[in-house]
C-alpha cells in the first residue's frame, strides 16, 4: 500500500482545493491531481466530486477522510509517547565499568545520584560484550570501536606493587604473583606485560591466582609482587610501588551506543560518570 497517496488526499481534504494542497505540500498542482487520480484508480472508488476549483467529498471519500483522521491522531499519540519516553529521567541504564574502577571508589558518591534520580535503575556489568547489551561503558583501550560514540577521559595507570616490608629488606629476591583475569582487555594486558618485562624479567613465579580479590591478600601477606591498577595499589596502606618500577598508562575511554543518544536518562548518567572520572583522574592515572 502506498501511504504517500493518502498524504496527498489528506492535504486536499484539509485545504479544500488542489492548488492550496499543492502549496502546503510544496509541489506543483498537477502532481496533486495525478496522485489523487492514481489513488481513485487503485481503490476503484471516486473520492471527490469536482465543483469548479473546489472538491467535495463523496460518501466513500468522507469515510476515508474520517479513517485518516483517526490514524493521524494515533500517530501523533505514538510520536508524543516516544518523545516523552526519550525525555523521561526514568528506566534502566546499562553500564559496563571495569571492576578495578568500582573497587577503587569511582562511584563512592553514587548515593547523591540515586537521591537525585531515584527512578533510574543502573544495571552494572564489568565489561561490555556482544552478549551483554549496554548503553554506557568505561574501557581501557588504545583502539575504541568505530561504531560507538567515544570520548577519551584521560588514562589508567598500572604499576608494580608488593608489601612494604619486601622492599625494606636489602638484597631480598623478589618473586612474581601471576594473576589471571586482572587485565581489562588487550590494552591493560600489554601494560602489565611491559612492566614485568622491563623490571622483573626472569623473576620466578611464586603463586598464581585469579582476580583482584585473590591477588590483594597475597600481596598484603608479602608473598610476592604483581601489577595493579594505580587506583587500587596506591590506596592500599600496606602496599608500595616497586622502587623505580614506573607507571604504564593506557587511554581510558567513555563509550556509548548511538541508540542511546538523546535518551535523557542515559545522558544524566553519562554526566555523572564523566564528573566521577574527572574527580578521580589523578588517582586513576597514577600521579
Amino acid at each position: 500500500m502506498d501511504w504517500d497517496d493518502f498524504r496527498f488526499f489528506s492535504a486536499v481534504v484539509r485545504e479544500g482545493t488542489v492548488r492550496a494542497a499543492a502549496k502546503a505540500l510544496s509541489v506543483h498542482p498537477s502532481t496533486v491531481t495525478r496522485r489523487l487520480e492514481h489513488l481513485e484508480t487503485r481503490l476503484g472508488v471516486k473520492l471527490f466530486n469536482r465543483r469548479g476549483q473546489r472538491l467535495a467529498l463523496t460518501t466513500a471519500g468522507a469515510s476515508a477522510a474520517a479513517g485518516l483522521r483517526r490514524i493521524e491522531r494515533d500517530l501523533a499519540g505514538i510520536e508524543h509517547l516516544l518523545e516523552r519516553s526519550e525525555g523521561e529521567v526514568a528506566g534502566p541504564v546499562r553500564v559496563a565499568v571495569p571492576g578495578f574502577l568500582m573497587l577503587g571508589g569511582l562511584v563512592h558518591d553514587l548515593d547523591g545520584f540515586v537521591s537525585a534520580y531515584g527512578d533510574i535503575q543502573v544495571e552494572w556489568t564489568s565489561a561490555r560484550s556482544a552478549a551483554a547489551p549496554f548503553d554506557v561503558a568505561l574501557e581501557v583501550t588504545a583502539a575504541p570501536p568505530l561504531d560507538l560514540i567515544g570520548r577519551e577521559m584521560g588514562a589508567a595507570g598500572w604499576s608494580l606493587y608488593g608489601h612494604q616490608r619486601l622492599f625494606a629488606r636489602s638484597g631480598s629476591a623478589l618473586k612474581w604473583i601471576e594473576a589471571e583475569g586482572l587485565a581489562c582487555g588487550k590494552t591493560s594486558a600489554s601494560a602489565i606485560a611491559k612492566l614485568k618485562s622491563s623490571h622483573l624479567d626472569g623473576t620466578p613465579t611464586v603463586a598464581r591466582c585469579k582476580g583482584l580479590t585473590r591477588l590483594l591478600p597475597l600481596l598484603r601477606a608479602g608473598t610476592g609482587v604483581s601489577a595493579l591498577p594505580c587506583l587500587i595499589g596506591d590506596a592500599d596502606a600496606e602496599l608500595r610501588r616497586l622502587p623505580g618500577g614506573g607507571v604504564e598508562r593506557e587511554p581510558l575511554w567513555l563509550l556509548r551506543t548511538p541508540e542511546s543518544r538523546g535518551t535523557r536518562r542515559v545522558q544524566v548518567f553519562v554526566d555523572y560518570l564523566q564528573a566521577a572520572v574527572r574527580a578521580n583522574a589523578a588517582h586513576i592515572r597514577g600521579g
